[in-house]
């Protein structure tokens, strides 16, 4: 038994989604007590990918609250006032503001909601334990702190994809774009050779701003396809990212779901904007008219093997021609892995579900496939042996498999998501939907559910 606060709404992670999760709250009058715990000694966002030039390719009216009200003291029209530039911002006639401008915004927004966020602190275990009240959620930290909550939002994002071959390599050579800065302010040495894998948007930014540091003398690209692709902006493509999109995708059959992905990958996967297409084609070009070799494409490869070479100082990698099966060898002093995130799901890559419900995992309802059950709402029922009411668990922006691209770190739905799950919250137990879409009868729990979450 404990005696600590018991939170009414518990959000792990800070970063856009859990923020904008606070400011939905706020403005549409919950009144119970909520509390978000985030890792990060302050808040950040995507600050080892503040290349510059790098923009955030979302329409900056698609912000934290302004689909829902466009009052809101927390739009980034708003922020812009507030800093004095929005006149400066509108004379630029830029489609997608600068990365480093809308971090600037986040957490503008973030500072408003500094009272409800204790920074610092690294969730590693969540569990159900019984307590006077009733079983609540324990959310415990790598400092040994201990959150209780009735509800608990996951907003953390998708864990890296880090391809096999490299996760022995790991380390202050070998690393996630995610770690991209700071690894290499970490970094000393002149005319280092740096290998970038991946064919995304990240990699692309990537290798255009290795390309700008005078101590890189040689970048290579290895991907598994014919070069950068061009992302699909079309607007009847992007329609993924409408809520309107997700009423259309959630009720589909998994195989349906799984074949719209596919079809639809080049919206968001391995594939890139137009301009920084072009530079890097230009760039490429005057490279070739020099002689030089600075910039090298290995196209259709993959890397088969890491090993360490020159004493440990270098890394070897042994890259196949995926189509021939020949074999080459290229040592590079660093290597950046723009691989992107893990979906959750049954291929070789994805995630049952994650990491953090390891502890509840016995409780969650399971579909067919024997991950999470989702519900529209972004819950996921959870069973429940006794307590006045019903333990909540949602996913705020973990949801592509059953929602959608839009759930795919995109910026454009967080304000309908938060919308949703907050209106979720404070309907009263017997009206939360179930995963299949309909509102239970007698709350969330049946006997009903509870059988299926033991399945």
């Amino acid at each position: 038994m404990t005696d600590q606060q018991i939170y009414s709404v518990l959000g792990v992670g800070f970063g856009p989604a859990n923020l904008s999760l606070a400011v939905t709250l706020e403005e549409l009058g919950w009144t119970g007590r909520s509390r978000f715990v985030e890792r990060a000694g302050d808040f950040q966002w995507q600050d080892e990918q503040l290349i510059a030039g790098a923009d955030i390719q979302n329409n900056p009216f698609r912000d934290l609250t302004m689909p829902r009200d466009t009052g809101s003291r927390y739009t980034f029209v708003n922020y812009l006032a507030s800093q004095g530039r929005l006149t400066d911002y509108l004379h630029l006639n830029t489609k997608f503001p600068l990365r480093r401008e809308y971090a600037g915004y986040l957490r503008w927004v973030a500072d408003a909601f500094r009272g409800s966020v204790d920074y610092g602190q690294s969730a590693t275990r969540l569990s159900v334990v019984d307590t006077a009240a009733g079983e609540v959620f324990r959310l415990e930290t790598g400092s040994g702190r201990e959150y209780l909550g009735e509800k608990v939002v996951i907003g953390t994002g998708r864990s890296p994809r880090i391809p096999a071959v490299f996760q022995g390599s790991l380390g202050s050579s070998v690393f996630h774009a995610t770690r991209y800065l700071g690894s290499m302010r970490r970094l000393k040495g002149r005319d280092l050779k740096v290998a970038v894998v991946g064919g995304s948007q990240s990699a692309i930014e990537i290798v255009l701003d290795l390309l700008n540091r005078p101590d890189v003398g040689q970048v290579v690209s290895v991907q598994r396809g014919i070069g950068f692709r061009l992302k699909d902006t079309s607007p009847y493509s992007r329609r993924v990212f409408l809520p309107e999109f997700i009423d259309y995708f959630y009720p589909l059959p998994s195989e349906a779901k799984q074949r719209i992905r596919a079809e639809l990958r080049s919206i968001n996967y391995a594939a890139c904007d137009q301009d920084v297409i072009d530079r890097l084609a230009s760039v490429q070009h005057e490279y070739e008219l020099m002689g030089s070799d600075r910039l090298r494409m290995m196209t259709f490869s993959e890397v088969a093997e890491v090993t360490p070479h020159a004493g440990g100082a270098v890394n070897r990698l042994t890259v196949r021609d995926v189509h021939h099966g020949t074999l080459s060898a290229y040592d590079a002093d660093v290597v950046i892995l723009a691989t992107g995130f893990r979906d959750f799901g049954l291929g070789p890559d994805d995630e049952h579900y994650h990491p953090l419900l390891e502890g509840v995992a016995d409780r969650l309802a399971l579909n067919d496939y024997g991950l999470p059950a989702v519900a529209r709402d972004y819950s996921v029922p959870v069973k429940q042996s006794y307590g006045p009411r019903p333990l909540r668990l949602y996913l705020n922006g973990l949801c592509e498999a059953s929602h959608g691209m839009g759930d795919a770190g995109a910026l454009a739905v967080l304000s309908a998501r938060s919308t949703d799950i907050v209106e979720s919250l404070m309907l009263e137990p017997d009206a939360v939907p179930v995963p299949d879409g309909r509102p239970t009868a007698d709350g969330l729990l049946t006997e009903r559910l509870r059988d299926e979450a033991l399945r």
